[in-house]
């Protein structure tokens, strides 16, 4: 059986009491023709055996389950016999074996009622048989041809019933598969962490769960789109400037999906899914605010049609992905107030210590070298002092700057604290380290025009001047203090010999060696 959608006990609860209401219409139509004495001991028989199944569907479901089948074919014999006794094709009862046929198909499921079709289109013709050797008596009336036209009209009635039940299976089938699709990508968009996370299980989801053959998911990064494309060779980043031309503004307008049967009139989103038929362009709105949009391509033929569900389901997975993208970006400014200095946009002192214990751990892993360079600004006091804190702070604001332009990705410049910060440099010798010093250095000395300042600075490294995170600190700002005391607007490096015992997996800082 199908119709899956509806569990097994409640269909056959369902069945039962359209049996009770089967016996109860032939009896009252019999009783109406005067015919109640005849029907009678055919309907209590029945409502006997209605009984039986009953009380076996509440004591032994199995058993109930397993004989189906075989009531159907019973309620059929039922049926056909009350008609043949009360005039064959001319009996008023023949509306039930349509309105049974109806039922069994919208509530157990169409095959289900084609059978039972023809199972009553051969039990009339029975009837007829049975008729014509005096087994009935004059109950029975109408010739042969009543009966094949009888079954005819029957048949295409149940094939009729049955391709709009099908059709309505279908649509149910599909409508709880993108259902279950849409709580999938709910849950799963709830562990997005980036806007990147987001773009790509939105765009996996559609074009897997909803049967689209391209699809693109972009959002709005400042003076860029970033996002993902998902085709059949796979899923790949996408990057695009902010111009891409004015469809996306239109469908943020609309805040509704928009079909294009081509991308020929718009030359940027043409170049990112080329040659797209029958694209749907929907937009990522959050409480009216546009964060991105998603182009979902169907292709197939010129004219193709896609179902209102599945535009329906593409609708409320783009909700969903917006609700996750501003969860999104709640959660990075909740980690950038976390370990960002609110005022330089460095890495703060958490994550730089963080990172450090890391790097150091890491280091003694691969035995590769770890530097850390800090820098205090020269006289710092007297800014404030003479023309200011908010002086003050866009000295330190230009020394971050110039920091950041001056080192590598790899490595973390950080603010430690008032007018003293410093860079880590993972791979970097202690030599490596005093170069980086003076470029800052100097870079600082030009850069910051604010007020034009200074900077000591000190180098220290792992394993030459100290085995730990906290000793390679301390060592850098030792060299820092006697750059202040050797004059300052100075590089100094550490001359602190490690302690072998702190790092035993370089052979060289072995005692004895």
């Amino acid at each position: 059986m199908e119709g899956e959608h509806v569990p097994l006990s409640n269909r056959l609860a369902v069945v039962q009491v359209l049996r009770v209401f089967l016996a109860a219409a032939v009896f009252a139509i019999a009783f109406i023709d005067g015919d109640e004495l005849d029907l009678a001991p055919l309907v209590a028989v029945y409502l006997a055996l209605t009984g039986v199944v009953e009380m076996l569907r509440r004591r032994a479901p199995a058993v109930t389950t397993s004989t189906s089948s075989w009531m159907l074919l019973l309620d059929g014999v039922f049926l056909a016999v009350a008609v043949a006794l009360t005039g064959g094709t001319d009996s008023r009862l023949l509306p039930l074996v349509f309105f049974h046929v109806t039922a069994v198909t919208l509530v157990v499921s169409y095959r289900t009622g084609l059978k039972l079709a023809l199972w009553y289109a051969l039990l009339l013709f029975l009837g007829h048989a049975a008729a014509d050797v005096d087994l009935l008596g004059s109950r029975t009336t109408g010739t042969y041809g009543d009966a094949v036209l009888t079954s005819i009209g029957l048949l295409l009635f149940a094939i009729g019933a049955a391709v709009c039940s099908s059709v309505n299976e279908r649509a149910l089938r599909r409508s709880r598969t993108e259902m279950h699709a849409l709580v999938e990508l709910g849950l799963e968009l709830e562990r997005a962490r980036t806007s990147q996370d987001v773009a790509r299980l939105l765009a996996r989801h559609v074009r897997a769960r909803l049967r689209f053959v391209r699809v693109m998911a972009l959002v709005r990064q400042a003076e860029r789109w970033e996002g993902v494309a998902v085709t059949a060779e796979g899923t790949a980043p996408v990057t695009s400037p902010a111009d891409i031309g004015p469809l996306p503004e239109q469908v943020w307008r609309a805040e509704a999906p928009t079909l294009v049967r081509a991308l020929d009139d718009d030359p940027a989103l043409d170049a990112l899914l080329p040659h797209a038929r029958n694209v749907v362009v929907l937009p990522i709105v959050a409480d009216g605010e546009a964060l991105g949009v998603v182009l979902a391509e169907w292709g197939r033929g010129r004219r193709a049609q896609i179902p209102a569900v599945t535009v329906e389901s593409l609708s409320q997975s783009a909700s969903q992905a917006a609700v996750a993208l501003r969860n999104a970006a709640l959660l990075t400014e909740v980690e950038s107030l976390a370990t960002r200095d609110a005022l330089t946009g460095l890495a703060n002192r958490r994550l730089f210590e963080e990172t450090l214990q890391r790097e150091a751990a890491r280091s003694h892993r691969r035995k590769s070298p770890l530097a850390l360079v800090v820098i205090d600004v020269d006289h710092f006091k007297d800014v404030n002092d003479t023309v200011g804190h908010q002086a003050g702070d866009a000295v330190l604001r230009e020394v971050a700057r110039a920091m950041v332009a001056n080192t590598k990705a790899s490595d973390l410049p950080a603010r430690y604290g008032g007018d003293e910060f410093v860079v880590l440099l993972p791979d970097c010798t202690g030599a490596d380290a005093l170069v980086v010093a003076e470029r800052l250095r100097g870079a600082i000395a030009r850069d910051v025009t604010a007020v034009p300042v200074k900077v000591s600075a000190g180098a220290g490294a792992i394993p030459e001047n100290a085995g730990t995170g906290d000793r390679l600190v301390a060592a850098a700002d030792a060299a820092l203090y006697a750059a202040k005391r050797e004059g300052r607007d100075r590089s100094v490096r550490s001359t602190r010999a490690a302690d072998p015992e702190e790092v035993p997996g370089h052979p060289s800082l072995r005692r004895g060696a």
